[in-house]
């Protein structure tokens, strides 16, 4: 018995040898994040504001409103609606993930009549669960 407590207690000691770690986080080097400018489209109108270089390097995003159509578990179902959709209204269709749901929006409105024109056009297309969400968007501006 003797034996066995000092086979381990000699087994213990051994096993705590510190190991040496070859690292200086003096030389870890974070890559600069690249941020998107933002640009209020109030100031679109005035002649200051140039989209520098590259067009599709600023994006807009303002408070608004779409028109959900569907939210659905599926995302099958949400991309034949998309599709359907696109074929009828054009590009501003989008689908959003927001657990469980996949859920499919329509449109890019500033102003809510806009949405209650297109969500009527819905209902009467038979697409009845359509309602009009406030959310961010990106306006039609510079497109």
């Amino acid at each position: 018995m003797n034996y066995i407590c000092l086979l381990m207690v000699l087994s213990l000691g051994f096993s705590q040898e510190q190991k040496k770690v070859n690292f200086d986080p003096d030389k870890l080097k974070d890559p600069e994040p690249r941020w998107p400018k933002v640009i209020s489209p109030f100031s679109l109108n005035s002649k200051e504001v140039k989209p520098a270089g590259n067009p599709d390097s600023t994006q807009i995003i303002v408070e608004g409103f779409r028109v959900q159509v569907l939210a659905t578990s599926t995302r099958g179902n949400a991309d034949r609606l998309r599709d359907e959709l696109t074929n009828e209204y054009g590009e501003d269709i989008y689908i959003v993930f927001e657990a469980p749901n996949y859920k499919v929006r329509i449109g890019n409105f500033i102003d809510r009549r806009q949405a209650e024109k297109l969500r009527i056009e819905l209902i009467n297309k038979g697409y009845p669960s359509s309602w009009i969400i406030r959310t961010r968007i990106e306006p039609n501006i510079l497109r």
